[in-house]
């Protein structure tokens, strides 16, 4: 699996120290590979590990008491678990742009936003200072913010939520990076904002040729936007489809969350749920994580086994024993 790409993730395990001797498991054989250019989407219910995922690729699961146990992490060839901090140091914020989760209140509340922009400027220490406003303000004409210099003077809470998501994905881009990792940027926007930062993000892709990583509950935004989607489920990947081809998905939960889109469901209709609750953190079922929730369940689905991607057809791999007898 792992070759000449840009990001590369195989078998990926993380854990989060609870006590002094317990650990419990929040990601288990997750897997994804990304080209240069190429926008990923990564979708999944709560608690499948996509944050963590994304936490990983910037060096800061240390925050929240979590570490890599196992598995293989590489960036443009560098082996990012056992990288040193200076070349963590070289590779967040400037080769690997980071849109948090909590976006909307990302903003230094006590900063203004020039103050902020400044700042992931200048992590590149050999910028000329005195060239900081003109690159402020390009950054700024770039995610299509208007009258750039009054909103450079501005504090966070002068802005609204789809400025503050433009300003954050401005800082994400400040030195060109070669990827971004997008953890759910539209969250709590209105839908025509929606649709104005996934065309920004696609402006970017572009024109820079960055790679995105874009984690999103949207499945109809992931469609639109996205090259390929990939699944998550309890900790681990669970398929990776191209997006155009998701109708044609071999695993029974890309399925579940296929048909519980809002948007197909007709006039008066019944929107169509997924099965049950995803299994705790930590506390998975033997064999296939979903089988509890699964229609397609057979006995050799609960069969304690490693359940690896299987290629089944041009970048399209499932990790589904039945992958073969599911149709649409």
């Amino acid at each position: 699996m792992l070759g000449n790409h840009l990001l590369e993730i195989k078998n990926l395990k993380i854990d989060v120290r609870v006590t002094k001797t317990r650990r419990l498991s929040i990601v288990d054989t997750a897997s994804l590979i990304i080209e240069p250019g190429e926008i990923i989407g990564l979708i999944g219910e709560s608690g499948s590990g996509k944050t963590m995922l994304c936490r990983s690729l910037v060096g800061t699961l240390g925050r929240r008491g979590a570490y890599i146990a196992s598995g293989e992490l590489k960036f443009d060839g560098i082996d990012l678990i056992t990288a040193k901090q200076s070349v963590w140091n070289d590779i967040r914020g400037k080769r690997i742009g980071y849109v948090p989760q909590s976006a909307l209140a990302g903003p230094n509340p006590v900063m203004t936003i020039g103050a902020q922009l400044a700042e992931a400027i200048l992590q590149d220490e050999n910028f000329p200072k005195s060239d900081v406003e003109k690159r402020s303000l390009e950054l700024l004409n770039i995610v299509q913010i208007r009258r750039p210099e009054t909103v450079l003077k501005q504090y966070q809470h002068e802005l609204s939520g789809g400025m503050k998501q433009r300003v954050m994905i401005a800082c994400a881009i400040a030195q060109q990076p070669q990827l971004i990792v997008a953890d759910e940027p539209t969250t709590g926007l209105d839908v025509t904002v929606q649709a104005e930062i996934m065309e920004l993000l696609k402006q970017i892709r572009k024109d820079f040729n960055t790679s995105i990583i874009l984690v999103s509950h949207d499945l109809p935004l992931i469609n639109e936007i996205c090259d390929d989607i990939v699944i998550m489920h309890a900790g681990t990947t669970v398929e990776k489809i191209p997006s155009k081809s998701i109708k044609a998905s071999k695993h029974p939960y890309t399925l579940a969350l296929y048909n519980s889109r809002i948007d197909l469901v007709l006039p008066k209709g019944q929107l169509k749920t997924i099965n049950g609750q995803p299994p705790s953190v930590g506390s998975w079922p033997e064999g296939c994580r979903f089988s509890e929730r699964c229609d397609f369940v057979k006995d050799k689905c609960r069969t304690k086994q490693d359940l690896p991607l299987i290629e089944i057809g041009s970048n399209h791999q499932t990790s589904c024993l039945r992958y073969d007898e599911i149709a649409r």
